[in-house]
């Protein structure tokens, strides 16, 4: 699907079950969608940890873990998606 999150993307991670997408972006926010087969993706969450770029996103092998890395040298715990 073609998604327009408003800002800069930074990095981009997809979940290793289902369906869902993660974006860190410029902007220190991280949201996340999910989307279908059809190409039609709705938001699940915007978080924005901190007020500095979003560098880097992980999940771990579940999926049931989000972290965060920024340019203010900082690993985030972001949420359980």
């Amino acid at each position: 699907p073609e998604i327009s999150v408003g800002a800069q993307i930074f990095d981009v991670v997809f979940h290793p079950h289902r369906p869902i997408v993660y974006t860190g972006l410029l902007t220190g926010h991280i949201k996340s969608y999910s989307y279908n087969d059809q190409g039609a993706a709705t938001p699940i969450f915007s978080v924005r940890p901190s007020k500095r770029s979003c560098r880097g996103l992980s999940l771990n092998a579940e999926g049931s873990k989000l972290y965060a890395v920024g340019k203010a040298k900082t690993l985030k715990y972001v949420v359980d998606p």
